[in-house]
């Protein structure tokens, strides 16, 4: 039988209230005592190996640090007191006013497995050292994976990418490729993986700012490539317009056969020169401003003002690229240390850095937090209380201060730590729950109760993973606290810390002629300007307009009359062989009908090929526009486009398989969009032409009416 130092076969002298002990210290001793000799002498010899081990609770470790005790969970109701054979704890009053306890005595951490391929191992070397992460085997395993997924093993793969995210509960990577597989076979699982997602998007900075700074990326990518194919299909349609502005100027000097090559190469010619897509499509729109329509324009200034900032863009990708940047403020790489594995090399830059930016609170911060990692508890002191100077109101700061003092084994200041970081921040859930873990060390198990209580109403999730970490001795690691999201964002933002970012373009936008820098932002203002004021002269001079019967562009000169009406040459000749205007409608309705059916064949095609052409076709150009982006980012990945930014260790969020599902739905929604709009702008021009070609009846006279009327 067990028996229990907080239940003396002695009666009771005092009684403390709150913590349930004898008051009186010497009668306490002496039946602490006894009862640790008899609960020895009854135990058997093979438990007194593990009974020495838990003699001294200050000989426990923290998970983060080898050298940082444990602290026990408070013991459950239905079962027994604590054995006798652990020291009583000394009254409240002593442990809040002496800092200085017995000093911790390190316990060999157990060893990690040599099998990199036993996936077991590790999750219960992961347990039983209370590790909160493992991020290097997480990444390892994840790749295997992935390995496995591409050679049909599907079972072993969705075994090790689940392994990959318990070992590594910071790697959302997993989670985004689990829920791909999953959201056909179990949408249910795939629900609950994007939970995960959320909420570890939620609470981590590094995954907020890799999401903007790609989206920011993609949007700038699929703006300029849907504006540019937009155009390039207005002037592919206005194509003729371009090629008869060129051949009736070039007639005077050349043969009509040699003017006609001649439009058709300076059309092509620009295109093959070498200077990329933008400069040909900016110059010719500019020919075509007179002939374009209001939404038309605004897609050639929308291009133009596209280009000129373009060369300026990488201002803004080094801006968002600073903080994995470990000579450049204001975070100094320290946004990454929280994913990162501990290593001493990592540790002594930090050290580097924090001596020579001692005002730098990230610094500090994160000297404190790889110290710690690493069992330096002195120099996590020294660097969280100079991170307390410069951030005096921080919550996180004073309760991972708190756990240092209770790695060196000085519980009374730990205690008050916590207890102002609860004052400064009542939502510290963490400092709720380690103050809980020091109440429990202390056998104050209703403080303990109440604390663990506070903690699980505010974040039960953090509860739940500190508990997940414990093991079958009840010892659970302290928590930790990482610099909330909106500090981060708050440096980021500042001005004068990031105006000095150099600037950074990413590898698939270098070597381009659009982000040459200055010199192409003023060629394009040049050949904009000067190719809008060079189409409204030409335009005035010998303007263009469509034929009166199939809508040919003619001009002034090559147009001909008929009855005030200006006609091709094409169907001026079938008007001319008609002997009456009648017959000469009926003759250009043909021709006009023969025109129109190739036009439609074209236009159909192409319409069903590339998403918001047969938009275009209609000039409906702001949801062609809206489909030509939507294309160019479903498009991306097989033009060799992917997400430039991956602020995790390894691989990130945008470098999981995207599931092939949503992209298909994604090119199916396209594609119904842009076909379904084409079709139903056909059927209306198709009843607008029905209705104009129709005979128009005449209204019957009054004569007619009075004698339809008395008939």
């Amino acid at each position: 039988m067990i028996f229990s130092p907080s239940r003396p076969r002695c009666g009771r002298v005092g009684h403390d209230g709150r913590s349930g002990m004898i008051a009186r210290p010497t009668v306490r001793a002496v039946g602490s005592a006894v009862l640790a000799g008899l609960w020895l002498i009854a135990s058997p010899p093979t438990s007194r190996a593990q009974t020495d081990s838990m003699a001294t609770p200050d000989s426990q470790t923290v998970a983060a640090a080898p050298v940082t005790p444990q602290l026990e969970a408070p013991p459950p109701a239905h079962e027994p007191a604590p054995p006798a054979s652990r020291a009583p704890a000394p009254k409240p009053e002593a442990v809040a006013h002496d800092e200085a306890t017995t000093p911790p005595v390190a316990v060999t951490p157990p060893t990690p497995p040599t099998d990199l391929t036993d996936l077991g191992a590790w999750l219960d070397y992961k347990r039983r050292a209370h590790l909160a992460a493992l991020p290097d085997e997480a990444r390892l395993f994840y790749r295997r994976g992935l390995i496995a997924a591409r050679a049909g093993q599907d079972q072993d793969a969705i075994r090790l990418v689940r392994g990959a995210a318990d070992l590594d509960p910071q790697f959302v990577t997993p989670h985004m490729t689990l829920a791909s597989w999953f959201i056909a076979r179990d949408p249910s699982q795939a629900l609950f993986r994007y939970a995960v997602v959320l909420d570890l998007v939620r609470r981590s900075f590094l995954l907020q700012l890799e999401l903007a700074a790609n989206a920011v990326y993609f949007t700038m990518y699929g703006l300029f490539v849907g504006l540019l194919a937009t155009a390039l299909v207005i002037v592919f349609l206005r194509q003729e317009e371009l090629r008869h502005l060129w051949e009736e100027r070039l007639r005077r000097p050349l043969s009509p056969r040699s003017a006609r090559f001649w439009a058709w190469a300076l059309l092509i010619v620009p295109f093959l020169s070498g200077i990329g897509l933008a400069l040909p499509v900016v110059f010719l729109l500019g020919l075509l401003w007179p002939l374009l329509r209001p939404r038309e324009r605004a897609v050639h200034v929308a291009l133009l003002l596209t280009l000129v900032v373009a060369p300026f863009s990488g201002y803004l990708i080094g801006r968002l690229a600073t903080p994995l940047r470990e000579d450049r403020g204001p975070l100094y790489g320290t946004a990454s240390l929280q994913d990162d594995a501990w290593s001493p090399e990592h540790q002594a830059s930090l050290q580097k850095l924090a001596d020579a930016h001692p005002d730098v609170a990230f610094l500090q911060f994160g000297l404190g937090w790889s110290a710690r990692q690493g069992g330096d508890l002195a120099t996590a002191e020294t660097a969280y209380r100079r991170a307390l100077e410069l951030w005096p109101t921080s919550a996180i700061v004073l309760n991972n201060l708190g756990n240092v003092m209770v790695g060196q084994g000085r519980l009374g200041a730990a205690i008050e730590l916590y207890r102002r970081a609860t004052e400064t921040d009542p939502n510290c859930a963490a400092a709720h729950f380690n103050l809980s873990q020091v109440y429990t060390r202390q056998f104050e198990y209703r403080a303990a109760s109440e604390a663990a209580a506070k903690a699980s109403a505010l974040d039960f999730e953090l509860v739940k993973a500190q508990q997940a970490l414990g093991t079958d001795d009840g010892v659970l690691p302290l928590a930790d606290q990482w610099i909330a999201p909106a500090t981060f964002w708050r440096a980021m933002l500042d001005p004068a810390a990031t105006a000095a970012a150099p600037p950074e373009l990413p590898f698939s936008w270098r070597g381009h002629i659009e982000t040459a820098g200055l010199p192409f932002a003023a060629a394009v203002l040049v050949l904009g300007m000067g190719s809008l004021v060079l189409g409204i002269r030409w335009q005035r001079t010998m303007p263009l307009r469509p034929c009166h019967n199939c809508g040919r562009v003619v001009c002034r000169r090559c147009a001909e009359r008929r009855r005030e009406l200006a006609l091709c040459p094409a169907c001026a000749e079938q008007a001319s062989r008609a002997e009456s205007p009648e017959f000469a409608r009926v003759l250009l309705a043909r021709q006009r009908g023969r025109m129109d059916r190739g036009r439609r064949m074209v236009r159909t095609t192409l319409a069903t090929l590339l998403p918001g052409y047969g938009l275009l076709a209609f000039h409906r150009v702001h949801r062609a526009t809206i489909l030509m982006v939507a294309a160019a980012l479903l498009a991306a990945p097989w033009a060799g486009i992917s997400a430039p930014f991956s602020f995790q260790a390894g691989p990130g969020i945008n470098d999981g398989d995207l599931s092939p599902i949503l992209v298909l739905a994604g090119w199916a929604l396209v594609y119904a969009v842009s076909l379904l709009g084409y079709f139903s702008q056909a059927a209306h021009e198709a009843s607008l032409a029905a209705a104009t070609a129709a005979p128009v009846k005449s209204r019957p006279s009054q004569v007619a009416q009075s004698t339809a009327k008395a008939a």
